[in-house]
């Protein structure tokens, strides 16, 4: 079996294993098991993982094998974090913005390589990419200061909404580019 396909598969198993957690957590009201969320925190970050990974090996076959090994490193790293925090080795109250941090630098590594950042692109993808950075680091100095001023509120939702449809964009902008070099 191709890896691409184990790591689908992989991708799918997490999103249901957290489905039914959501579903076993939601069931219990009030009187949750510490279990559950533990694990949903787990498989949470498994579908972040294994869907980054599962799009770099898509749509990122300019990437270098070194590079994609490193950030596979780094998920593997992060999924480590996530099942200490989770199970408290690592006191949860003082390093889970620590985890959610590293998400985000997980994943705007991930929106770089799908973006061919560093490439010649049309300046669309370049200025989507240079949003993106902007909207991402924004997000990551917010968790790592774990400031709580809720003025804040509408810049991370807008900030996270900025990174997911700028990625977006570039990359219809980069599928419209690899077609008309293929015609």
């Amino acid at each position: 079996m191709k890896k691409k396909n184990l790591i689908g598969i992989a991708t799918i198993a997490s999103v249901v294993s957290l489905i039914v957690l959501t579903i076993l957590i939601q069931s219990q009201s009030v009187k949750v098991s510490a279990l559950y969320v533990q694990l949903s925190i787990i498989a949470f970050t498994a579908i972040v993982i294994t869907s980054g990974v599962y799009l770099m090996d898509t749509f990122c076959v300019e990437t270098s094998r070194k590079l994609k090994i490193g950030i596979a490193t780094f998920g593997a790293t992060l999924g480590l974090l996530s099942v200490f925090i989770a199970f408290d080795i690592l006191p949860f109250l003082k390093s889970w913005n620590w985890l959610v941090s590293g998400g985000i630098l997980y994943i705007l590594l991930i929106q770089l390589q799908v973006l061919n950042w560093g490439r010649k692109n049309h300046s669309v993808v370049r200025f989507s990419t240079l949003f993106v950075i902007l909207a991402d680091v924004f997000l990551v100095f917010f968790f790592i200061a774990k400031w709580q001023s809720p003025e804040l509120a509408i810049w991370i939702k807008l900030a996270a909404f900025l990174s997911l449809a700028l990625t977006f964009v570039g990359m219809f902008f980069l599928s419209k580019k690899n077609q008309t070099t293929q015609n």
